[in-house]
């Protein structure tokens, strides 16, 4: 937060709505863009009004019930109807005036746009809920939790609603070309003709749950998305790797995780990760082997916040690829 801000005290007020306005309204088309959904969120106000009205509004009329100017409400509705998403007509008591109805495209979108208004409504109520706290400390607080983290991602976890949980048989062939699809667009890793073996594994990672020592674990949203995908083995020896990791003992392991590019940042790495840690802790091991490489740069340092550590005797190298291998106790932290 500025300091010029904080300084000015309750002359603040106009500037941090504004800011906080502002960063609601991009974070929300943000998330409307993410789910393929064309919509704004300066529309929100205009379109339920109309949305879940008994009869047909005029302007004057959506603007009493939701205290926007009469040009907002005009310029707002125009564009509604540029989408085909309003109808704008004739009123037959008054030709000067239109009255507003949902397309039957308007119409469609409801249940789509409710599913996310959910989970804006459970986001922005963490955000704003305020015990014994001055109005202008909580608008501070506002914009600094705004700023910190991406209300964008939060709705689209809550939206997403992703399960944990292995692999159906009739998914392999999607967690395949997951994998195949994240690790052969990585910066400075192999490519598919580089190492064909390499993305043929990937491809049929399905295969490997024949051991039934091995574990193909997905995240799922409740829409039926496919965010990601780890495999997860309860002993070294089927692990697979170069290098000495298949000759721990008492040591379990996971490697090949996933995550849908265009969901990234919602912790599903974490979430699939965290998932293999508990398999651990249910084991007998006595420590959890991962191998990561300089590609993938943000899993590295995931893994060193949930208490993995280098171990440079459980490095290879995969043809010219350098990897790095991590340690970590089973009841560590």
């Amino acid at each position: 937060m500025s300091k010029t801000i904080t300084e000015l005290g309750y002359l603040s007020v106009g500037s941090q709505m504004r800011g906080i306005y502002e960063k609601l309204q991009l974070e929300g088309d943000k998330v409307y863009a993410s789910v393929g959904i064309k919509f704004k969120s300066s529309w929100f106000p205009i379109y339920y009004t109309i949305s879940y009205n008994n009869r047909l509004l005029s302007v004057m009329e959506i603007t009493e019930r939701i205290s926007y100017s009469r040009i907002t409400v005009k310029n707002v509705v125009k564009e509604l109807a540029s989408e085909n998403i309003i109808e704008i007509i004739t009123n037959p008591h008054d030709k000067r005036s239109k009255l507003f109805k949902l397309t039957e495209k308007g119409t469609a979108l409801r249940p789509r746009l409710e599913a996310l208004w959910e989970s804006f409504a459970i986001e922005l109520q963490h955000i704003f809920k305020s015990d014994k706290i001055e109005f202008l400390e909580k608008l501070q607080e506002v914009n600094q939790s705004l700023l910190e983290s991406s209300l964008e991602k939060k709705v689209l976890k809550n939206y997403y609603g992703f399960t944990i949980r292995n692999a159906k048989n009739d998914e392999f062939g999607a967690v395949g070309e997951l994998m195949v699809k994240v690790y052969s667009s990585l910066s400075d890793f192999p490519k598919i003709e580089e190492q064909p073996e390499y993305y043929k594994m990937l491809k049929n990672v399905g295969e490997l749950t024949k051991n039934p020592n091995v574990e193909l674990i997905v995240a799922v949203s409740k829409q039926g998305k496919l965010g990601g995908a780890v495999v997860y083995f309860h002993d070294m020896k089927d692990y697979g790797s170069g290098g000495s990791a298949t000759r721990e003992k008492n040591a379990c392991g996971f490697r090949l995780l996933a995550v849908e590019s265009q969901l990234r940042g919602l912790g599903l790495g974490k979430d699939l990760t965290l998932a293999c840690i508990k398999r651990g802790e249910r084991s007998h091991s006595e420590q959890i082997i991962i191998h990561t490489t300089r590609a993938m740069k943000t899993a590295w340092g995931m893994y060193e916040k949930l208490g993995f550590r280098r171990s440079e005797d459980l490095d290879f190298m995969q043809e010219q690829l350098p990897v790095f291998g991590f340690r970590r106790d089973v009841k560590s932290g």
